[in-house]
């Protein structure tokens, strides 16, 4: 089953072409990469995805519904998580905070309820609480939930931001250079991370320029050079194609 549908996107900043036509789709239950140099227009494709940033054209699909020109929290409701290059957690707020701030899209009492305390609202708080627990339990991070997020260290909070995204009951979660000033055992970690989230019936779709991270734990990958596609497959057919080599290392004039 195809979750999500990318079709001719296209987004310009100025006279700058950032995605110049980009097609792919992701099938329910890959682990698949969307890799390319630094510029090619990744984090740009996943802004749009997202709804963090409008395209000028072209059409983006989930689970058959559209989501070009939706408010980011709109497409969070539609089951599509992300975390981001650089970190976005609440530092001055706890850990468990941070990651009920992911559940607050499935919360349904209004705020009349919240004013006048009612039995409905105190339940659906508990079981917000409860289901935060296991997403913290989940990443490795349920001791640490009284802490201020901000005082976690960086790959710590790089496991809260995925935390926090699960705790909205995604499909699919976006990562963007999740691996990102991890040290080697963490990176490790990472990776037995993203197997069990792909366990869990969840598909990923992420950003990583570490080329052994990505070879391990991706499926398929796409890859991206100035704003277009210039190939797709699976990990040992992308090793071998020579466009990518091209890419990535150049070639003589």
């Amino acid at each position: 089953m195809i979750l999500l549908s990318i079709s001719s996107l296209t987004k310009s900043f100025g006279g700058l072409v950032a995605v110049g036509g980009v097609s792919f789709e992701v099938t329910q239950g890959d682990v698949l990469g969307l890799i390319g140099p630094n510029g090619a227009g990744k984090t740009t494709v996943f802004n749009l995805v997202t709804g963090i940033t409008p395209p000028d054209s072209g059409d983006i699909f989930f689970a058959q519904r559209r989501l070009a020109r939706l408010k980011p929290h709109k497409v969070v409701e539609l089951g599509l998580a992300r975390t981001f290059q650089t970190i976005r957690l609440f530092p001055h707020m706890s850990v468990l905070e941070n990651v009920l701030s992911g559940r607050h899209c499935r919360m349904r009492t209004g705020i009349v309820a919240s004013m006048l305390s009612l039995p409905g609202k105190a339940l659906e708080e508990r079981n917000a609480i409860a289901r935060a627990m296991e997403e913290l339990e989940f990443v490795g991070l349920a001791d640490r939930w009284r802490a201020p997020a901000g005082g976690l260290s960086y790959g710590d909070q790089r496991l809260l931001e995925i935390a926090r995204a699960l705790a909205t009951d995604p499909r699919m979660v976006v990562l963007d250079e999740p691996a990102g000033g991890m040290n080697d055992q963490e990176t490790v970690e990472l990776r037995s991370l993203i197997r069990r989230i792909k366990k869990r019936g969840i598909t990923i779709m992420l950003i990583e320029h570490d080329m052994g991270f990505v070879m391990r734990v991706c499926n398929k990958l796409v890859v991206l050079e100035n704003g277009l596609v210039i190939a797709r497959g699976t990990p040992e057919e992308i090793q071998k194609d020579q466009r990518v080599i091209e890419a990535y290392l150049g070639v003589d004039d």
